[in-house]
């Protein structure tokens, strides 16, 4: 630790807002401008509370004083020099050394991020964006999810709880010619869920390009800066994130953006759901029946 100083972009906005914050915005707003960018992510409401001799509520109006939605952005967007400059190693050490390798401590820092995870997420979601993505899947004769990468695991959580919704789904983390093998068997009226983190790839440009020319509908769930770079060539996107400490990483908040997804989808035809469900539990009956004999 030790390689950074404090944040230039929250001293950038301490001086943009500094005259409408109050007293003890201010003071708050100095702290974290002077936490270390290794320590930052790691912060917990209360700590900051304790050490500036305020309150978690006002931790809170600091963050959102100084154009933040709350914490968790506060730290996400001020540490990402940190994260940009940095190995996944060097990340690593920094969290043993600032939350300890014992169980208790990591479920502790691991609880509060998830905690982050959820604040920071329920910002990002746009009502309209997420009933246009659950019209593109009621719609769908087919929903293909497809994961590039450790993302893989988002899709498979998509297609697993919309086959059981009632709509047909598949899933695929292929990439190259193993992804053009798989997509070849859509047909016109189907379409793309296709989930990708952050790192962009030509890839990923590629598919977009191909499904727009097929006239296959997209839904894109994707990092922030990907949401800003492609979602004006898809039919809905629906950005997430990961926490600044990583604890809770990108893939854990895009499967709950896809079990959210697949909520809004089940509400809007309830007999459908019901009627998928039924026939799962009479498959599952009459499997467990034929293996019990």
């Amino acid at each position: 630790m030790g390689a950074y100083t404090g944040s230039e972009l929250l001293r950038e906005r301490l001086r943009a807002h500094g005259r409408s914050l109050s007293r003890v915005e201010r003071t708050i707003a100095e702290y974290l401008a002077d936490v270390e960018l290794d320590e930052l992510p790691f912060l917990r409401a209360n700590q900051i509370a304790a050490a500036t001799g305020t309150s978690d509520a006002s931790v809170t109006r600091a963050a959102r004083s100084l154009g933040f939605t709350g914490l968790p952005e506060l730290k996400r967007i001020a540490s990402r020099p940190r994260r940009i400059e940095t190995s996944r190693s060097e990340r690593l050490d920094t969290q043993v050394n600032v939350v300890g390798d014992e169980a208790g401590a990591i479920a502790e820092a691991f609880h509060d991020a998830m905690r982050d995870l959820l604040e920071d997420n329920a910002q990002l979601v746009e009502a309209d964006q997420l009933e246009r993505a659950a019209a593109v899947i009621r719609d769908a004769g087919t929903v293909w999810a497809v994961g590039v990468g450790t993302s893989g695991a988002a899709a498979l959580h998509l297609a697993d709880q919309l086959a059981r919704a009632g709509h047909p789904s598949r899933w695929t983390r292929a990439a190259g010619f193993d992804l053009a093998a798989e997509l070849l068997s859509i047909r016109p009226g189907d379409a793309l869920v296709v989930f990708h983190a952050a790192r962009p790839m030509p890839e990923l440009t590629t598919l977009l390009d191909w499904a727009q020319r097929a006239d296959v509908p997209v839904v894109l769930v994707c990092g922030t800066q990907l949401a800003a770079q492609h979602g004006s060539r898809v039919s809905a996107v629906l950005p997430c994130v990961g926490t600044a400490s990583e604890l809770a990483r990108w893939t854990i908040a895009a499967v709950q953006l896809a079990e959210l997804l697949t909520a809004v989808v089940a509400a809007s035809d309830p007999a459908r759901s019901a009627a998928a469900h039924q026939r799962l539990d009479e498959l599952r009956h009459v499997l467990t029946s034929s293996e019990e004999s």
